[in-house]
């Protein structure tokens, strides 16, 4: 056999096979916890009776009303609803129809600009759609390519929460979404998983690939979880991404796909493990499996009020499996400085308690979204206001959790 030939072949064998990744953490265990998160006071939104609590999407506005908004998805009855954050007042809503000329449904996320220009986007249909605060549909645009049958093959799915929120840049928006399946490593460089919407001409563009180190070479990442991508701006106007399964975080500049890494990652957590089968074949006990005994990162989230940074991690249960409710995973949130050095971390309970996908940051401190209340009340939204104060130590002891 021709020896170029031969290597040629076994190249193209290799990457036609799953290949595990295990990605360790360099740093477990000799990190030092100078500052630990404190729970201070609840703040609580009255609902009503059409609204239920863990609304999908908040976004809160501190720059177009004399107080600061307070606003969220209602999905039931399409709508956004506008609160005053401080007193817990409903102000007003707007709702928008889900048939005709004017219609638009499924909201699954949106930006409010002002009161004339608010995107919002529907994920079954793919689509943008520029409206007021009265409801009417000015504009559409659709995310779907050319259109075709299986565009959702080359483009990213917009899935949002509250932590993978649409971001302003500049004259832009950012739409940070997935690729819901393992990625074919002939095609890590060709699948984006956001897109840039220009406000000025209207162009469309879809941006930033997922690090080869972390899902090349085939790596079997099924079910959803490990695709998903946690976006957050710096001060400086880069984009980070969070990513399931690393101890980094990974930073851009908003237009270009030149990244760059810094360790975040957990002083505990462990060697997080892609699943080693064939990814076609993987059932989604495997999937669940995987989930519930590794380490699993989320949500990034700046404070500039006190120049930290906040980051998610879901810790592995060891030996569990589908069986064991995914509630049980408990939640743990680093605490950075500005320029990522490591804090201290502190464990605010299981997920079954605490709705981290509803964190955000006010003046008044880290508001997560509690949902395990004793005096539960499903006419209110609860939200516990974190707050950072610096560990007094006891004599030889480095335990924060």
């Amino acid at each position: 056999m021709n020896f170029n030939y031969f290597w040629v072949l076994f190249y193209l064998l290799f990457l036609s096979c799953n290949h595990s990744i295990n990605v360790e953490n360099e740093k477990k265990g000799k990190q030092t916890a100078t500052h630990c998160l404190v729970p201070d006071k609840l703040n609580k939104i009255e609902i009503d009776d059409e609204t239920a609590p863990q609304s999908p999407y908040i976004q809160m506005i501190d720059d177009f009303s004399e107080v600061r908004l307070f606003t969220f998805l209602n999905t039931y009855n399409n709508s956004i609803y506008y609160y005053d954050y401080e007193t817990g007042i409903k102000l007003y809503k707007t709702t928008y129809e889900k048939e005709g000329q004017n219609g638009f449904s499924n909201i699954s996320g949106y930006y409010i600009l002002n009161k004339d220009s608010i995107y919002v986007y529907s994920m079954p249909m793919a689509e943008f759609a520029l409206t007021d605060i009265e409801g009417k549909i000015k504009k559409r645009y659709s995310f779907r390519g050319d259109g075709s049958y299986d565009w959702y093959k080359f483009f990213p799915q917009f899935i949002f929460f509250t932590v993978i929120p649409i971001i302003k840049i500049q004259n832009n928006l950012i739409l940070t979404g997935l690729q819901t399946v393992s990625l074919p490593s002939e095609k890590i460089d060709s699948l984006s998983f956001s897109a840039c919407f220009d406000l000025l001409t209207e162009k469309i563009t879809f941006i930033y690939t997922y690090p080869k180190e972390l899902y090349g070479f085939n790596a079997n990442w099924e079910g959803n979880i490990a695709t998903f991508v946690y976006p957050e701006l710096s001060p400086g106007g880069e984009m980070i991404h969070s990513f399931p399964m690393s101890h980094n975080i990974y930073i851009a500049p908003w237009n270009s796909n030149d990244f760059k890494t810094i360790y975040a990652g957990s002083n505990y957590a462990s060697t997080i493990h892609s699943i080693n089968m064939d990814s076609k074949k993987t059932p989604r006990e495997i999937i669940i499996d995987r989930f519930m005994r590794e380490d699993v990162y989320t949500a990034i989230r700046y404070d500039p009020y006190r120049k930290l940074y906040y980051r998610i991690i879901l810790h592995g249960i060891p030996g569990a499996d589908h069986r064991i409710p995914i509630s049980k995973k408990n939640i743990s949130v680093i605490i950075m400085d500005e320029n990522f050095k490591y804090l201290g971390e502190t464990v605010i309970g299981s997920s079954g308690q605490w709705n981290w996908k509803n964190m955000f940051v006010t003046c008044e401190g880290l508001n997560i979204e509690f949902i395990n209340n004793e005096d539960f009340d499903e006419n209110y939204m609860f939200f516990r206001i974190f707050k950072v104060e610096k560990l007094e130590r006891k004599t030889g002891s480095n335990e924060v959790r």
